[in-house]
């Protein structure tokens, strides 16, 4: 019922008894009775019009003859004017007429009598259409016409009017007999409402006052039963059950009282249990941070034959003469040593926050570049999946704080990981904004926002939990430790922050996804204030398809004081280049979209200014841009990168450090692990470093002093482990520090801790205890070269890269074309080689699974594999594979397209293409095993 309805009724009073009887009983009879009315005056009244007529009509017809003979007479003998007309005296004998006369065609009067008889009459002349008028209304009278003619067939009208006052007489009376009725059934109506009343609403009304006068002190109370009928009945059912709630009130009371007295002697039970429980907690409470202790010890135990297994397969990869089966092995060993690693260094540091050992470093770095440099990195993996991102970073968040750096890249890098890894296309907003601010302090709010999948509300209560996953399934396709938010959360505590969860749905029903959140304390400087740089010389024309992104350039342009243009399409953005042909002060910025070269093709000729292209780093080709003279600008967007643009500034800074040569460098390495020191020492011999081992700290001190005694140089540097019998590494530094202080010569020798033991404490340990610096196990390549380069800088030099020409100038175009490798990942030669070592590391799972589909044949899922298979291969230079990997995709897609079963033929024709598809897989493997390995060299 509407909201209008209810305030009627409720104004009505309809929803009582009194309103419902006059609504069903009245209402009805009150129309009932106006519409009788109505009808029986109308037919009342048209059965006195009718009378009338009959008598007007009765009337001139007898009177007809004797009219037609006074014409006559008038006609022959005009003076007998009086004569003819008292030949129609006799008219006035009948009842109710006025007034006659006989008037000519032209509606003239020839001969009338009767009461004011020279009165005008009606007009005649519409109403001739029969030879009987009427009636014809006239004050308080009705008027009839019939035709006569006299002997010459002249016609006239004879036209009588009769009184109406018999019919107004008759209409009244029949009012007066209506009224009558009326008011008797009126007054039945209300002898009736009178006894219902009395019968069933006031014995009602008695019932509901008895009901809201009892209490639980009133229940014993005797009910008046004065009602009859079913009434009666009701009442005394009511009364019934009053009586058993009271007894079962009394009950209930002595229940009540019996279990307050059982309460009082179980909660003091309760406070004796508490002083064990107590007791109990504390001692959980100690072995929970022994066992974390010990987690973190362990994994000291764990680093250390990693260190030796990630060693020897990075030197067994480097080798150029292994198979394709022991380079898929040895990538397989590597990558499942490097899962294991991942998973040792999310339980140690969760064990490490568990134990209270986790402390964060406070250091001044750049938040809006921490930001960009995570996005940076994953900027990748989401170009893989079509994924937009983009950043937001408010006007009133400082650019410069006070934290741990690492740490909170940590935690944005597995939100944003995450992101990446649940949306399967569509975009990630990072946005920045300050929650609180404070003196010295803010409390800044972090969240990324993706269009993935969501979360069950199963999956929500767990989230961050420590070892949980969003899809704990045996078939689940995401993988992960379970431990990457229960670290953030910690961490986020840590940072004296919150972290939480948002269904998009729930804020907009139209958006998919979910937002991760977070909050962070930083210091800042009071004093820091951003100065953007000004372009206002500068007009910039931009069309961006992804909104978020377009609203950021906005923003960034707005504060550079640039003038914006924004073309709603790429339509009008054609229509708006002609004014700005020869603008030396433009730039033209434009999505990466589409048939990229015939849009810069069809612009090139329209527009000759300055152009950029915004979109990923590995998806724009460098020589399509240089073609077509246009800059990019990568994904995701960032003020420094778009200050660069504006200001026309080189695109790269090449990497001081990109080969290392340790020619002349003398190492000592320190450590009670003979594998380990063997991977050391292979690892230094590529830098061409010479190493010295040592498998003790004693035997390091005498090798030492040996050389000292010898009067040979000195150690360049020295790698030492820190848990060895006998004599630790800081016992041994300690020594070789003692040591120094008697030398005449004061240079200090840089130790290097080698530690999986990386606890809060460890490493202000180890500096205190006299060491330079650590590292952590498994030591990689690129931690020694840094280390070298930043203590013995003085002592080596860079040698001249390899030359690769002739292994690539060997390799056929068609299986593997480097140049279009390098070219796909934006002249990154690094990147290029990720990517293939990532295609090829991928080929062993997708032909298994391809070759399981195939046996079951589940065409649908293997046409999905061989999609995700075919878009892998173009962002890799595999022409071959990318051809048949394409026409295998659209030939299985023909089952689905023109919906029809497998038959052998179908099959048959799987089976080829799938060898085909191996063979060519193979000769990619073997191509790419060179190119890796001269790479690795």
């Amino acid at each position: 019922m509407s909201n209008i309805n209810k305030k009627l009724f409720k104004r009505l009073h309809l929803n009582h008894a009194y309103g419902q009887l006059i609504a069903l009983i009245f209402v009805p009879i009150t129309i009932l009775a106006c519409v009788g009315a109505t009808l029986v005056i109308s037919e009342t009244s048209n059965a006195a019009k009718a009378q009338q007529r009959q008598m007007a009509i009765a009337i001139l017809t007898r009177f007809q003859p004797a009219s037609e003979d006074a014409l006559n007479l008038l006609a022959q003998y005009p003076w007998q004017f009086d004569q003819a007309r008292n030949a129609m005296q006799n008219m006035f004998s009948e009842k109710h007429l006025i007034r006659a006369a006989i008037l000519d065609s032209q509606e003239k009067n020839r001969i009338s009598f009767g009461f004011q008889d020279d009165a005008p009459w009606p007009k005649l002349a519409e109403n001739k259409k029969s030879e009987f008028i009427g009636p014809i209304r006239l004050n308080h009278s009705n008027v009839y016409a019939t035709q006569i003619h006299d002997e010459m067939n002249t016609p006239y009208w004879l036209v009588i009017e009769l009184d109406n006052q018999p019919l107004e007489i008759a209409h009244y009376r029949v009012l007066m007999v209506l009224v009558a009725t009326g008011l008797l059934t009126l007054l039945l109506l209300l002898l009736c409402l009178n006894f219902y009343s009395r019968r069933w609403i006031a014995p009602m009304y008695e019932i509901r006052m008895q009901l809201q006068r009892l209490n639980a002190d009133t229940l014993d109370q005797h009910m008046i039963i004065n009602s009859t009928g079913e009434l009666r009945l009701l009442q005394r059912d009511i009364a019934n059950v009053v009586n058993r709630l009271h007894f079962s009130f009394l009950e209930l009371r002595e229940h009540t009282e019996q279990t307050e007295d059982d309460l009082r002697r179980t909660l003091d039970t309760l406070e004796v249990q508490n002083i064990t429980y107590r007791q109990a907690r504390d001692q959980a409470i100690h072995a929970n941070q022994s066992k974390s202790v010990f987690l973190a010890n362990i994994s000291h135990e764990l680093r250390t034959p990693l260190n030796s297994i990630d060693g020897f397969i990075h030197l067994l990869l480097r080798q150029g003469n292994l198979s394709n089966e022991q380079n898929l092995y040895l990538q397989t060993i590597r990558k499942s040593s490097a899962h294991l690693l991942a998973l040792i260094n999310d339980v140690l540091d969760f064990s490490k926050i568990d134990a209270g050992k986790l402390e964060l470093e406070t250091a001044p770095f750049d938040l809006e570049e921490a930001v960009f440099d995570v996005m940076d990195m994953l900027s990748p993996l989401a170009a893989q999946k079509h994924i937009d991102m983009t950043f937001y970073y408010a006007d009133n968040v400082p650019v410069h704080v006070i934290g741990d750096a690492l740490r909170f890249k940590q935690i944005l890098t597995n939100l944003i990981s995450n992101a990446i890894k649940f949306t399967p296309d569509g975009e990630i907003i990072v946005r920045v904004r300050i929650e609180h601010d404070d003196i010295g302090q803010c409390l800044l709010h972090f969240s990324v926002q993706d269009s993935g999948i969501g979360l069950s509300g199963t999956d929500r209560k767990k989230l961050f939990e420590s070892f949980s996953q969003g899809d704990a399934s045996v078939t689940r396709q995401f993988g992960g430790t379970g431990l990457g938010l229960a670290i953030s959360k910690q961490l986020v505590n840590l940072m004296h922050g919150q972290i939480g969860f948002e269904d998009n749905q729930e804020r907009a029903p139209t958006e998919k996804g979910s937002t991760f959140w977070f909050t962070a304390m930083f210091s800042v400087n009071e004093d820091e204030e951003v100065i953007h740089p000004q372009f206002e010389h500068l007009t910039v024309v931009s069309y961006l398809a992804h909104p978020a992104t377009a609203n950021v350039l906005r923003h960034y342009l707005e504060d550079y004081a640039v003038q914006h243009v924004e073309a709603q399409s790429i339509l009008d953005l054609f229509s708006r280049l002609n004014q700005f042909e020869h603008a030396e002060n433009t730039w033209l910025i434009l999505d990466h979209s589409g048939d990229t070269e015939a849009m810069l093709k069809e612009i090139r000729s329209r527009y000759h200014g300055n152009l950029a292209i915004y979109g990923y780093q590995m998806l724009l080709d460098p020589s399509m841009l240089n073609e077509y003279r246009a800059r990019p600008l990568h994904q995701p967007l960032s003020r420094s990168a778009l200050a660069q643009l504006l200001g026309n500034e080189p695109l790269f800074e090449h990497d001081a450090m990109d080969n290392f040569d340790g020619q002349g460098l003398h190492i000592l390495a320190v450590d009670d692990h003979l594998p380990n020191l063997i991977v050391l020492e292979a690892l230094l011999s590529e830098l061409n470093v010479t190493t010295t081992k040592a498998l003790s700290g004693q035997e390091a001190l005498d090798i030492i002093q040996s050389r000292h005694a010898q009067g040979l140089k000195d150690f360049d540097l020295v790698f030492m482990d820190i848990q060895m019998p006998v004599m630790s590494g800081i016992d041994t530094t300690r020594a070789l520090r003692s040591l120094e202080s008697t030398k005449e010569e004061q240079k200090r020798l840089p130790i290097i801790a080698l530690t999986a033991h990386a606890l809060s404490d460890e490493k202000q340990k180890l500096l205190q205890s006299g060491m330079d610096d650590y590292v952590t196990k498994p030591i990689q390549m690129e931690q020694i070269i840094q280390i070298l380069t930043h203590w013995t800088a003085e002592n080596f030099k860079k040698p001249v890269a390899v030359e690769r020409t002739a292994v690539i100038d060997s390799l056929d175009s068609n299986i593997l074309d480097w140049q279009q490798c390098l070219m796909l990942a934006a002249n990154k030669e690094d990147l290029a080689v990720d990517l293939l070592k990532m295609l090829t590391d991928s080929f062993e799972i997708e032909v298994n699974e391809i070759e399981q589909l195939i046996e079951l044949e589940d065409f649908p899922q293997l046409e999905h594999v061989l999609h995700r298979l075919y878009g892998a291969t173009r962002y890799v230079g595999t022409p071959n594979l990318q051809n048949v990997t394409g026409s295998f995709e659209q030939f299985v897609s023909t089952l689905r397209k023109e919906r029809r079963r497998a038959d052998d033929a179908f099959i048959q024709e799987v089976h080829k293409r799938f060898d085909e598809m191996k063979a060519i897989i193979a000769q990619v493997e073997l191509a790419a095993q060179h190119i890796l390995s001269q790479h690795n060299t």
